[in-house]
């Protein structure tokens, strides 16, 4: 088979892979955890070293048959090193911004910064975790091998619309097999798929504007550390929050800050840089 020629079989197979790796070790760690006492922590290290594992096993046998895969999908290589610093600058710019914005805005008040050791700790076990069972997973096959695909036959202005659906199609399809086989309800609401079809832009423009794929696991990371540990106070606890604050309604920050300050601006000023750059090369 041409691996240069679009293949939907090849693209529904990536799919359904990594559907499958995030069911099997998401459920793997739960059950861990929920039933045997496992620790937080080591369950959900656990998940991602067999996420990470099953794909690393999957370019391992894609670079046996393609020595160019890596670089095909943005694991090699870079744009240029100015676009890579710009990249990784961009999401901590708008992190700032975000919060001293809420802040004079009046949006948060008695704001405090938690360094403490169990919140670095914390932060930096998490960013392990989310790196492996997360982010680099699924930017190899969603931003990867699937976007690569598209690629094959589509315009990138129709694989931007495109690659998020399906980025939304996973979790769905993860969720309905746990419906299926565990008895696990089904809910999907309309503010999940926003931000899953928004943040899948956003995703592609970091990969598309640096071209690297790291920066997509890069970006991925910085938005579930801020979502995780600084807009919602605390996700798994109150106690090792990074930022501390008083909101003014419930949710205010994790709308305002990660999703429209990381998220849509995200995508708002690579939109312009990549234009910026296709009129430069006209």
């Amino acid at each position: 088979m041409d691996s240069s020629k679009f293949r939907i079989s090849r693209l529904l197979f990536y799919f359904v892979l990594v559907s499958l790796f995030l069911f099997v070790s998401g459920n793997v760690g739960r059950y861990l955890i929920e039933t045997q006492s496992m620790d937080r922590q080591i369950g959900m290290l656990l998940q991602g070293v067999i996420f990470t594992g099953l794909t690393l096993f999957v370019l391992y046998i894609l670079k046996r048959k393609n020595p160019y895969v890596f670089e095909n999908i943005g694991l090699k290589g870079v744009n240029s090193l100015s676009k890579l610093i710009v990249g990784i600058a961009l999401p901590f710019i708008l992190l700032i911004s975000g919060i001293l914005t809420a802040y004079l805005f009046g949006g948060i008040e008695n704001v405090s910064l938690n360094l403490s050791t169990s919140v670095i700790i914390s932060i930096l076990i998490n960013a392990v975790t989310a790196f492996m069972y997360e982010a680099f997973p699924e930017e190899v096959f969603i931003r990867g091998l699937i976007l690569e695909e598209l690629h094959k036959k589509f315009r990138f202005i129709i694989s931007l619309i495109l690659q998020p659906l399906i980025f939304i199609c996973v979790p769905i399809t993860v969720m309905a097999l746990a419906s299926i086989f565990f008895n696990e309800p089904f809910t999907i609401t309309i503010d999940y798929f926003i931000l899953l079809f928004t943040f899948g832009i956003a995703l592609q423009l970091y990969r598309k504007y640096t071209g690297s794929l790291w920066m997509s696991i890069i970006f991925h990371i910085v938005y579930l550390e801020v979502a995780r540990y600084i807009s919602m106070g605390g996700i798994y606890d109150p106690d090792v929050a990074l930022l501390e604050f008083d909101e003014t309604f419930g949710g205010f920050m994790t709308l305002y800050l990660s999703f429209l300050f990381i998220v849509v601006f995200s995508v708002v000023v690579l939109s312009v840089l990549l234009l910026i750059d296709k009129r430069k090369n006209k």
